[in-house]
């Protein structure tokens, strides 16, 4: 599979980088903010407000989704908090064998990628405008957990790896100094920044 790469994605960020910077909704990442604060003081399964807020920013309020996923996905999340890197295929195994309303297992591999970065923000967001800036192939046809694992594994490593380098690359200072003047008053780790802003890229490509 060939995706976008570190030096596709740096192109595309800087040719774009005032409608990736200043289209980036401030709501987004004042609600950002609240959950990743929040959650090292709540005990999230007994606090409504924390997951009616959870739910709508990561989009776990999918009508096919019952009640019993997202018990066990906000008990799994506190359960979690204290690993530094949770094995997230073991955490996506456990939220597939979970039946929706259809009796059916489901994969929610971004779902699983929102848990472990509300526990650890070096780890990813995975969602459908990551998925289109970086032109990563759908797991939709694939049979099986194991093949749909096995898609999203290769996925994530080659997101994580090129984060890596487009953080160490000294050309997207500028972006990152934009970010900052745009977003003054709000501190947030440099990997959350670009995280922001590639999920931005995705939403504005065709």
């Amino acid at each position: 599979m060939k995706y976008r790469t570190a030096t596709d994605l740096k192109q595309l960020l800087l040719e774009d980088q005032e409608r990736v910077v200043n289209q980036i909704p401030r709501e987004k990442v004042d609600v950002f903010i609240y959950l990743h604060d929040a959650f090292k003081d709540t005990y999230v399964p007994d606090d409504t407000l924390y997951k009616f807020i959870y739910r709508y920013f990561f989009r776990l309020d999918n009508p096919s989704l019952t009640q019993e996923f997202e018990e066990e996905y906000f008990k799994l999340l506190e359960e979690l908090r204290t690993q530094e890197r949770p094995n997230i295929v073991l955490v996506t195994k456990h939220l597939y064998d979970i039946k929706n309303h259809k009796g059916n297992p489901t994969m929610q591999f971004p779902l699983a990628a929102a848990m472990l970065h509300t526990i650890n923000p070096e780890f990813p967001t995975y969602d459908s405008d990551v998925a289109k800036a970086f032109d990563f192939s759908s797991t939709y046809h694939l049979n099986g957990f194991e093949k749909k694992m096995r898609r999203y594994i290769g996925q994530y490593r080659h997101l994580f790896n090129t984060y890596s380098e487009l953080l160490d690359d000294e050309a997207l200072e500028p972006l990152f100094n934009h970010f900052d003047e745009r977003f003054l008053d709000y501190d947030l780790p440099k990997i959350k920044k670009l995280d922001l802003m590639v999920c931005q890229l995705g939403h504005l490509l065709l």
